[in-house]
């Protein structure tokens, strides 16, 4: 655990160092890049004494007050200077780098963060003290856990707070890197945690047999009725030995306890009834008797039985008995038959809820198959109407063929004709081209024919 420390310590100095590296560059800086450091720097400090305000909280809940009240109380410390130191230059920045005093070479920026980190520091020395003592002394805080939980200090404030007393001494060891004096101290610690556990189980849940016994031993109870006084303080010890072996077995504890008083409230009517037999006079005793008797000729009757006083009266009681066993039995045997016709009406339910379920599934499919009827009528007729739109198209189809080729045999025909007619056109234009061509020769031929005729006769 030192060298634990140790190292964190080590840690903690670099930090620190650190902090104050940056602190002396920023002094470097040129202005508008120092005074924007320095507001960022403000903003992380206002940030980190808020997170060091929540975990201070949370500790406080983790008891590390109680844990490690030394770090605790540093760490508090340490926190309240972070602010002071903080107050100082929160709404002026430029005391940030101001000295904290006049012989100090800190500036106030620098003192809040090493106050901060003393802050870390003690708080996780705090968390680790806690942790430690929870295991090593994990036997003592169990059953610190369940005397809370029996709220032991509304039975026994003075005792329960010795304990704490001891248990905190124990920590405290811990806390002092003293373990093996902790360990060492836990039995005896247990011991008395496990008396004190098993005395508030014993007054809550027997407390008032405990106090009904103590005041028939202190009445005349004993004298007229100390037999049943006998068992009912048996009952009483049971129940003590009971809870001190496992005192938390409550639901046996409280049967315990009821068996206990039920005792108690048994012996308390004997001794009653003895009592006031011992004070009847002699006369009286045939009268109380005949008032006895009287009961079980009553308890006879409601059974369906005959008058039984011709016996004497402890074969009364056990006729009486004997005849309640057999009702029983013949009661238990009717039960047995309603238990088998009950039986046998649950298994015709459940087939007349099948038989139901089966009727409700046909009427479902053949409601679905009607359905499904109705749907193929639907597709046929779709499809009908389709075949028929198909055949119709098709004889459209089929007559606009026929239409465009009749066309086209009427132009064929036309084309033909046209063409013989041009082929008759361009034999007689051939015809009266040669023509005009022979008509030309005979008009460029004549003037020759005319001179050839004509020189003969001149030169004659």
């Amino acid at each position: 655990m030192k060298k634990g420390l140790t190292l964190t310590a080590i840690a903690v100095t670099v930090l620190l160092s650190g902090c104050a590296s940056d602190s002396d560059a920023t002094k470097t800086l040129p202005l508008e890049s120092n005074q924007s450091e320095i507001s960022t720097q403000i903003n992380s400090i206002a940030q980190h004494i808020n997170q060091a305000k929540e975990k201070l909280s949370n500790a406080k809940a983790d008891e590390l007050q109680w844990f490690a009240t030394k770090h605790f109380q540093s760490a508090d410390k340490a926190l309240n200077d972070a602010k002071e130191y903080y107050a100082v230059f929160e709404t002026d920045p430029s005391k940030a780098h101001s000295s904290t005093g006049f012989f100090s070479s800190r500036t106030n920026l620098q003192a809040t963060e090493d106050a901060l980190n003393q802050f870390n520091l003690n708080i996780a020395k705090s968390e680790m003290i806690r942790e430690k003592a929870l295991s090593v002394l994990d036997e003592a805080f169990s059953y610190r856990a369940q005397l809370a939980s029996l709220d032991v200090n509304k039975y026994y404030p003075k005792s329960n707070a010795r304990l704490e007393t001891q248990l905190k001494t124990l920590v405290n060891h811990i806390a002092d890197d003293r373990t093996e004096r902790a360990t060492a101290g836990q039995p005896d610690l247990v011991n008395r945690q496990r008396a004190l556990e098993v005395k508030t189980v014993t007054r809550i849940y027997l407390s008032d047999a405990q106090k009904e016994l103590a005041r028939l031993k202190a009445s005349n109870t004993a004298l007229h009725a100390p037999d049943t006084l006998a068992v009912a303080s048996t009952r009483v010890t049971a129940a003590e030995a009971f809870i001190s072996a496992e005192p938390r077995s409550f639901s046996k504890i409280e049967d315990k306890a009821a068996e206990a008083m039920f005792s108690i409230k048994h012996a308390e009517h004997i001794a009653d009834v003895v009592q006031k037999l011992k004070a009847l006079p002699e006369k009286d005793y045939e009268r109380h008797v005949l008032t006895f008797e009287k009961l079980l000729v009553n308890i006879s009757k409601a059974l369906g039985s005959d008058d039984l006083r011709d016996n004497p009266i402890n074969q009364q009681g056990k006729r009486l008995v004997s005849l309640i066993e057999e009702q029983k039995a013949q009661s238990s045997e009717g039960e047995q038959n309603l238990q088998q016709l009950l039986a046998q009406l649950t298994d015709e339910q459940e087939k007349v809820t099948e038989l139901e379920a089966s009727l409700t599934t046909k009427q479902q499919a053949n409601a679905q198959a009607g359905e499904k009827v109705k749907q193929l009528e639907a597709k046929i007729a779709e499809l009908n109407a389709a075949l028929v739109v198909a055949y119709t198209q098709a004889n459209e189809q089929v007559e606009a063929v026929a239409q465009e080729q009749d066309a086209n045999t009427e132009n064929a025909v036309d084309n033909v004709k046209v063409a013989e007619a041009t082929d008759e056109t361009a034999e007689v234009k051939a015809v009266e081209a040669k023509a005009a061509e022979a008509e030309a020769i005979d008009v460029e031929a004549a003037p020759q024919k005319l001179t050839a005729e004509i020189e003969p006769e001149v030169a004659s």
